[in-house]
């Protein structure tokens, strides 16, 4: 499992990086992989890692800073959620303006993400799809001035597939 999270890790960072060198307009973006633990005072702890186990808690924090001589406006950001990571729901801020449960299409839709489930019954029911399924964020940055940076953070949990 050990190996896999870390090839995990590294195809996330692939994806991060691929994805601002095709936008090649000036903007420049840095990823961070944080491992959550908590002091014995209660206080979360945030260290840098490439490596991680089923059960540990990671922060991904992009920022994205806008190097030429005029703003930007609507850059809408993705980060690619692996397989093996589960998306803690809720813990995107700012807040996430879509997510997609595919790893191939561009399709979003609003957080929280939900799904039609048939019952018994044949009456259907809506319900929250688990953070384990979602496979990319997106986030909606109405502008960027020169110079400006923006921080974008989510939570994931690793799970032991």
């Amino acid at each position: 499992m050990k190996n896999t999270c870390i090839f995990l890790t590294m195809m996330l960072l692939g994806f991060a990086a691929n994805a601002m060198a095709q936008q090649n307009n000036g903007v420049v973006s840095v990823l961070e992989q944080l491992l959550v633990t908590v002091d014995e005072n209660g206080q979360e702890i945030l260290t840098p890692t490439e490596e991680a186990k089923p059960g540990d808690t990671l922060v991904y924090r992009v920022t994205y800073t806008n190097n030429l001589d005029n703003g930007i406006t609507e850059l809408r950001p993705v980060l690619p959620i692996p397989i093996g990571m589960e998306y803690l729901l809720e813990s995107a801020t700012p807040n996430a303006e879509g997510a997609s449960l595919s790893n191939t299409g561009n399709t979003f839709q609003n957080l929280p993400l939900t799904r039609q489930v048939r019952q018994p019954d044949g009456t259907t029911i809506e319900e929250l799809v688990p953070g384990r399924e979602y496979r990319r964020l997106r986030w909606l940055v109405p502008s960027l001035e020169a110079g400006e940076q923006v921080i974008l953070v989510a939570r994931v949990k690793v799970i032991d597939n």
